[in-house]
Order: structure tokens, then C-alpha cells, then sequence
């Protein structure tokens, strides 16, 4: 494993000097070699926008196993592995050496930094980015395969094994704390050059924050799933500092703000990121920078819920062979009337995530199969020339990896476990509030404000790939996954039924790796 990512590291560093080249001009070298590559602050510079880059590609190459199999739908294959398919362990391998290329990228330029000729406040701004990069990734990793191998700032030669999960996210934990501390808020943002940074891909204190939010409530709701003498930590102090990473970007409303209706979300946050979004990776603008393979990347879930009138080409008959689905009847239900003096309203999400709800529903079933037609990504890019020249490329928009709305609604669920009702219900209501739907009331759920709050987050995150995440984060696998993912035992649990299984190549030559266990017992 280590052989393969020194390896990475050397290969990918070159890559990230030639594809700089338009941004940066180095000193003719007559080989690239770490030592000589680090002359000024811009060589730091595209080193780290690599690591940036990288995020963007390798991390939407296939992002989305497991989250995937807690996705809601109101259908699913017979044979989906969202209904946990036990007898074929190989669907669930999946590779995470692209997590690592960005953690090898984030620690090139780290034993450097305090050569180059540039200021304290730039050298902070650096380490913070390098720290970012790798509690970002940290999340995904421990997120989606539990224990993982864990690199720390250095590439060390021999074999190593997997570190169990919870000690990596402390290490993660740890990163996104030094990130909050040495990175800017985005407004403060400069380049090299001392120019603004407009978009919201870049390292900031904000960014830092969400991820710092996200893995305290990772490690404390799934203590559960940990092995039982890894188990012994304090969740009440993860669920704090949680709760104080959202307020810190809740409390800058000048950065971050929620748009001002659910349409601004589709049109605005989803497309560009703008004022809701905390971070993002920048596509759009940018498609023919992309080789082919990259510009088909799964930005997001549009394609497995989408289909007429965005994707080209697509009829609306077309919508009941999506892998997901959600019936007119569900979506009525999640965004219900309500009556106000006398007045009938609605939460206008239904509107805003699906086209034409009401028309459309009035369609010949035998046509819409009595489903509604998902419209959270509304703009299609399209090959622009070639033989492939007028079809479907992608939806024209940022990847966006986290916004206020999930944060505003992390943070209630922070508040609820820490008995924090009033901060919770009012979080709640913000949401809801924004979307024109009715205000929180005890007798929802009775009176289970946690899980009103985990339904909120469906809503609200419909089809953005939180919900599996949600799911196992508050323990609702019984009642909220698909198929026998309902029926595991605790020590399947244990075991890693959750998390994905490892890929053969990671065996090579490291007698140190070990299979995820649930899936080892049943090849």
C-alpha cells in the first residue's frame, strides 16, 4: 500500500506541474524532483490547487457506494445491492486509492513550506489547506469503508495494516481543528498573486468547520458500530463540538446564508454555488478542461433520479426506468398542505424539486408510471461537438459537498441529543420555514423530535446522497434502510456490514491488509 501511493505521490505531483502550466510558470528543470520543484510561493501554490483538482476528479469518479443503498425511493430493483445482496460480496468492493491520490497530493508540499521565501500568515494559510485536505478526506474514508489505512504527513516504504476507524477520525479530527484554526474565512481568501477568490473550492475556515461538524457527529452517533474497545469516548463532547462548528458558520451570515426559497436553491446553489454554498468543486465553466472520462463524473445523483425534460432526448415515459423513483402519493406526503386561517398552503419544495408536480401528476399513469418527476439539477451540458456532438454530457453545475441548509440542520440534531430542545425546534423552523412549510409540533412523530428532525434532512437533502449517512448516524437502519440491511445483527454491524468491501489490488504485496470482515465470511 505504501509502495502504491509513493508512487502516486511522485507520478501525481508531475501531473499537477503540467496541468498548471497555464496558471503558473516554473524554471526550466531538467528532471521534477521534489527538492527543486518549491522555489517560490506559487510552485506551493499549484501543488496544492492540485490537490484541489484532485478532489474534483478522482473524488465524483464513483462517490457513491455505500450512500447510495439508503437513498430514498419508492422503488428498487429485485436484485439492487441496496437490499443488501449478502451472497455477492464482490458488488460491494469498491476502490479507495483515489481518496488516497488527494492525501498523497495535500502532503507533497508540506516538508517545504518553511523554505520558500513567503510570509508567516501564507505558510499558515498552506498547512491549514494540507490539514483540510486530509480531514475532508479522512470523513469520506471512514465514512464509506470504516478502519482505513492512516497516513499521516509522511510516505514510509514498508507494508502497513488498517487503523481502526475511530482512531482515524480523531487523527481527521484533529486536522479540521488545525484547518479551523490556521485557514482564513472565505472573504479573507488571496491567491499568490493577492487576488480574491471568487469561487467556493478553495480551503477556508468555513469549509473547515463543516468538516470538523461532520466527523464529531460521525464518531459520536456511530459509536455503535465501532468494535467495543474502541468505544470508550466521551459522544457528549463530540455532539458539543459539533454543535460550536455549525454555530461558527451559522454565525457569519455575511459568508453564508440560506437562498431565499427552495427554487434559488435548484437555480443559484446547486448550479454555482453562490451564497447557501460552504464548499464545492467548480465544474461548470470549466467542461472542456476535463478529459471525456471526467466530464462524465456523478457530480451528483441527478441521473439515477432524473430524467425528462432535463436529461436530452428523454420522453416522459422515460422516468420509469430510473433506478430511483418516487411516486406523486410520496411526494405529497413528505411536502404536505396545511391549513392557516382558513388558508390552504403547502411546502413548496414539492414545487421546487419536482417539474410541474401538479400537471404532471394529472398525466396518464400508464405513461408516468404515477411518478413524479425529480428536478433538483435543471441545466444539461451537452457534448458540443464530435460524434457525440448534441447529446447529454452532465447537469451544468458545481458539485456541492456541503450547504447551509445541512448544517442548519446537523446542528438541531446536535442540539436535540444535547438536550437543547428549544435550539433544536428553532433550527428545525428555519429550514421549514424557508421552504413555506408548517412550523415544527409536539405531536410530530410523538413528540420524537430527533427523528423529526432526521425527516427534515430527508426532505430538505432529497436525493443529494446524506440520507445513508443520516440513517446510520442516529441508528434508524431497522425501520429507514432497504431489504435485509434491515435485519443485521449487532455484530454484523460490527463487522462492517455498512461499509464497503476492499478491493483485491490493495493485497499486493501487503500481508498487513485485512478484508472488511462481514464481507470476508461470505466469499
Amino acid at each position: 500500500m505504501k509502495k502504491q501511493l509513493y508512487i502516486i505521490l511522485l507520478l501525481g505531483f508531475t501531473q499537477i506541474l503540467s496541468g498548471c502550466e497555464k496558471w503558473i510558470d516554473f524554471k526550466p528543470k531538467n528532471s521534477v524532483t521534489f527538492g527543486n520543484a518549491f522555489e517560490t510561493e506559487r510552485d506551493v501554490e499549484a501543488a496544492l490547487l492540485g490537490a484541489e483538482q484532485k478532489i474534483r476528479t478522482n473524488m465524483t469518479a464513483n462517490p457513491w457506494q455505500p450512500q447510495t443503498y439508503g437513498e430514498y425511493s419508492d422503488y428498487r430493483f429485485p436484485y439492487s445491492n441496496d437490499l443488501l445482496q449478502e451472497n455477492s460480496p464482490m458488488s460491494y468492493i469498491y476502490q479507495w486509492i483515489w481518496n488516497y491520490d488527494v492525501i498523497a497530493a495535500a502532503n507533497v508540499p508540506l516538508p517545504y513550506l518553511n523554505k520558500v521565501d513567503m510570509s508567516q500568515e501564507r505558510q499558515d494559510f498552506y498547512r491549514g489547506c494540507i490539514a483540510f485536505f486530509k480531514a475532508f478526506t479522512y470523513l469520506d474514508l471512514i465514512r464509506r469503508w470504516g478502519d482505513c489505512v492512516l497516513i499521516r504527513d509522511e510516505v514510509e516504504m514498508e507494508p502497513i495494516g488498517k487503523t481502526p476507524w475511530p482512531v482515524v477520525a480523531d487523527y481527521a479530527i484533529a486536522q479540521a481543528r488545525e484547518a479551523v484554526r490556521l485557514l482564513p474565512e472565505w472573504d479573507e481568501l488571496r491567491d499568490a498573486d493577492g487576488n480574491a477568490v471568487t469561487h467556493r473550492a478553495r480551503p477556508c475556515k468555513g469549509a473547515a468547520n463543516a468538516v470538523l461538524a461532520h466527523l464529531c457527529a460521525w464518531k459520536a452517533g456511530c459509536k455503535y458500530i465501532a468494535q467495543p474497545n474502541d468505544r470508550d469516548y466521551d459522544e457528549q463532547a463530540l455532539w458539543r463540538t459539533a454543535d460550536s462548528a455549525c454555530s461558527a458558520i451559522i454565525n457569519r451570515p455575511d459568508i453564508y446564508d440560506l437562498e431565499a426559497n427552495p427554487y434559488e436553491v435548484c437555480e443559484k446553489t446547486f448550479v454555482d454555488g453562490g451564497r447557501e454554498c460552504v464548499f464545492e468543486s467548480v465544474f461548470r465553466g470549466y467542461w472542456e478542461e476535463l478529459d471525456e472520462m471526467t466530464a462524465g463524473n456523478e457530480t451528483n445523483l441527478g441521473r439515477l433520479y432524473e430524467s425528462f425534460p432535463v436529461i436530452t432526448g428523454r420522453q416522459p415515459g422515460d422516468i420509469k426506468n430510473r433506478t430511483y423513483r418516487i411516486l406523486n402519493t410520496t411526494a405529497r406526503e413528505m411536502f404536505g398542505e396545511y391549513e392557516v386561517s382558513g388558508e390552504t398552503r403547502h411546502d413548496t419544495r414539492r414545487d421546487a424539486w419536482f417539474y410541474n408536480f401538479e400537471e404532471m401528476e394529472q398525466m396518464d399513469e400508464a405513461i408516468t408510471g404515477a411518478y413524479a418527476y425529480p428536478y433538483k439539477w435543471r441545466y444539461a451540458k451537452v457534448v458540443s461537438e464530435g460524434w457525440y456532438a448534441g447529446q447529454f454530457m452532465n447537469f451544468d453545475c458545481n458539485k456541492i459537498w456541503f450547504r447551509l441548509a445541512d448544517i442548519y440542520l446537523l446542528r438541531a440534531e446536535c442540539r436535540a441529543r444535547l438536550n437543547n430542545r428549544q435550539g433544536a425546534i428553532d433550527d428545525l423552523n428555519t429550514i421549514r420555514d424557508r421552504a413555506n412549510a408548517k412550523r415544527y409540533s409536539e405531536s410530530e412523530y410523538n413528540g420524537d423530535l430527533r427523528y423529526a428532525i432526521f425527516k427534515e434532512r430527508e426532505k430538505e437533502l432529497l436525493m443529494e446522497g446524506q440520507r445513508w449517512f443520516d440513517v446510520l448516524r442516529n441508528g434508524y437502519y431497522k425501520t429507514e434502510l432497504y431489504g435485509d440491511f434491515r435485519e443485521v445483527s449487532e455484530q454484523d454491524i460490527v463487522d462492517g456490514v455498512f461499509f464497503n468491501a476492499l478491493d483485491e489490488a490493495l493485497f499486493t504485496d501487503n500481508p498487513l491488509m485485512r478484508q472488511n470482515t462481514y464481507w470476508l465470511k461470505r466469499q
